[in-house]
């Protein structure tokens, strides 16, 4: 696996060399890729080995170089079942699916219970757009081999792997829960109004303005023994709803969670469980935000930054990470 952020030369020179690519960028960039082995989402942000990026002439370039067959397509939302189905006996999968679309929130609610998701990695990001440009300009998706374009779909890269290879997933959150009180919800989803906060029936728009509760913090909670983030994307006070980029889940037990005094110690200290510079790791653009990573290395984890991120399913806050290693000859 090598990473580089690349001109759109050095990009169009890679795609001819049949390379097997992860290609994330600007729309005008990748609307300007020939067709190749690769899939491709929105974004103008990066972590690089210098820091965060904002940058609208780079694109950032994964290639698979251990993959010996690579399939490619854009799954509409209702097809999602495809993601399983068109898989290799022995490799990974990588996605990216365009935010604040029918699909994001399809594969949200319904990815996670996808029969035989669990049985091989995949990994993934939800493509954004520039920051001052949200609202006007649209998250993309793109298929390298048809030279398709959605703004609602999944594109799906399948890529096949010798046996001798293995694949690592994992994420690095850097939240934890904090002390307060439990925080549960008696119907799941993206938008909520009542919960029981300690047990007691509460309306946690009205919650959160009355306590003043720093919304930079994600819920944050046990799923199967990892610590998954539900990050708050608008409170409103005045009809009681609260919107989040990922959906909560009925009866799970959430806490706020405890304020991260060092983005930076943080990630170094996650940098040192593996080799940063031999993966792909996505970021969430809340992390680049809230913690002011432009130009702040992380550890040496690189990749775009991104609306959410996935690691078999959709997170937030988090940083994911994807690499492939070789068993060692006896």
């Amino acid at each position: 696996m090598k990473n580089a952020l690349l001109s759109i030369e050095d990009t169009v020179a890679l795609i001819a060399s049949r390379a097997i690519l992860f290609v994330s960028g600007p729309e005008h960039l990748l609307r300007s890729l020939p067709r190749g082995n690769w899939i491709g989402g929105t974004t103008s942000y990066f972590m690089t080995p210098e820091g965060g990026a904002s940058r609208e002439d780079r694109l950032f370039c994964t290639t698979f170089d251990d993959a010996v067959d690579a399939r490619m397509a854009i799954l509409p939302p209702n097809g999602l079942s495809g993601l399983i189905e068109h898989r290799f006996a022995h490799g990974f999968t990588c996605i990216v699916t365009p935010a604040f679309s029918t699909t994001l929130q399809r594969y949200a609610v319904d990815g996670p219970a996808l029969p035989g998701l669990y049985n091989q990695p995949v990994f993934g990001w939800v493509a954004g757009v520039h920051l001052d440009r949200v609202g006007q300009d649209v998250p993309m998706v793109f298929d390298g081999a048809t030279g398709a374009a959605s703004a609602d779909g999944l594109a799906a890269l399948w890529v096949a792997l010798p046996e001798t290879a293995e694949v690592d997933l994992d994420i690095v959150n850097l939240f934890a829960p904090g002390d307060g009180e439990s925080i549960t919800f008696p119907e799941g989803g993206f938008d909520v109004t009542n919960c029981l906060i300690g047990g007691v029936p509460t309306n946690l728009a009205h919650y959160i303005v009355a306590r003043g509760v720093d919304t930079t913090l994600p819920l944050v909670a046990d799923y199967a023994g990892a610590m998954v983030n539900v990050s708050f994307q608008t409170v409103d006070a005045e009809n009681g709803r609260v919107r989040f980029y990922a959906p909560v889940v009925p009866g799970t037990i959430y806490r706020l969670a405890r304020t991260v005094a060092d983005y930076g110690a943080a990630y170094a200290e996650g940098a040192r469980e593996g080799s940063a510079a031999d993966m792909l790791s996505c970021n969430c653009i809340l992390n680049y935000r809230y913690a002011e990573l432009e130009g702040r290395p992380t550890g040496g984890f690189v990749g775009p930054v991104t609306f959410g991120e996935f690691a078999y399913i959709l997170l937030n806050q988090t940083l994911s990470r994807l690499s492939v290693r070789h068993a060692l000859a006896a």
